[in-house]
């Protein structure tokens, strides 16, 4: 007879292990991990376990995110920076890997071309509003190569236009039929992943560009910076914005973002608590999207809900 039970499979929904105290204090104490007393590695322990095990970061992670930080050819944080920040963009899910992506469209010369030190906060900036590497590079080739905007116009356009996402062939197409920039701007930014994208207002629902566009006038551009980004739950049980399901499935990104089940996100509050939109909504008011940025993120709802499985 065929039996049916329900069970959280932590393997299944790809959650990760609890980070143990121990072995927290020994990287934080390690000369190749944050270097602290024994002393400072004890206590920063005993207060940070909870946090990251409940955003499911591992010490690997940590390790791996150090090592982009760390890095001279990266961001080439010193050791000070690293022990101010490494926690806090590890709980929010920093990926090493797309950093280094980050880093190297902004650095080089056949890019951005943007000086090192600019580099270190901007590439950190981009890599959490999830912007695409390549799009960076392609938008910074249309506003200085095609439209031929001043060098230092075009860098700061393009850092600007990649955080809100905007498609760069519309881009190129709209200015020339108009040679307006700001009107091609604004096209170009919703035609971005075909539209689909949403971010959180002030209401706490999720709206495309263009509504913003239509509710928030002259004021939407800083009014979509500052809001959280849709994410939905693809097939490895994580949720993933639009612009992370293109940067991993390619061609075939938009049938499975509309698939996915859209995430019910969440993340610690001030009070060590886990709460979703809605909740930091009621409670921080017109304020909570700057708390919501700030705060740890923990996996979606639909990350943790059990799954049935039959044996």
């Amino acid at each position: 007879m065929t039996r049916m039970f329900f069970a959280t499979v932590a393997a299944l929904l790809g959650l990760a292990a609890a980070v143990t105290p121990e072995e927290l204090e020994s990287y934080f104490y390690s000369t190749s991990g944050l270097d602290l007393s024994r002393a400072e590695a004890h206590t920063l322990a005993m207060q940070e376990a909870d946090s990251l095990t409940k955003c499911g970061v591992t010490v690997s992670d940590i390790k791996a995110l150090a090592g982009v930080l760390y890095s001279t050819s990266y961001i080439d944080m010193s050791k000070a920076e690293i022990r101010q920040q490494l926690l806090p963009l590890a709980k929010q899910h920093i990926d090493p890997e797309e950093l280094k992506n980050m880093w190297t469209a902004l650095y080089s010369t056949s890019s951005l071309d943007l000086s090192k030190s600019e580099c270190k906060s901007r590439s950190i900036e981009l890599t959490k509003y999830r912007a695409e590497p390549d799009q960076v590079k392609a938008l910074y080739d249309v506003l200085y190569r095609s439209i031929n905007l001043p060098k230092t116009q075009a860098q700061s356009d393009t850092l600007e236009l990649a955080a809100a996402g905007c498609d760069p062939k519309a881009l190129e197409a709209s200015y020339k039929a108009s040679r307006d920039l700001n009107s091609a701007k604004s096209s170009a930014l919703r035609a971005n992943l075909n539209g689909e994208a949403k971010r959180y207002a002030k209401d706490g629902k999720a709206y495309t560009l263009a509504e913003f566009q239509q509710y928030y006038g002259k004021d939407y551009f800083l009014e979509w910076l500052a809001a959280p980004a849709e994410k939905r739950v693809a097939n490895d049980y994580k949720a993933y914005t639009a612009s992370e399901f293109r940067m991993f499935f390619g061609s075939s990104w938009e049938s499975k973002f509309i698939a996915g089940l859209p995430a019910t996100q969440m993340r610690i509050a001030e009070d060590g608590k886990i709460y979703d939109i809605a909740e930091f909504v009621q409670y921080y008011k017109d304020s909570w999207q700057k708390k919501w940025a700030a705060a740890p993120e923990v996996p979606c709802k639909e990350c943790h809900a059990a799954k049935e499985v039959v044996v």
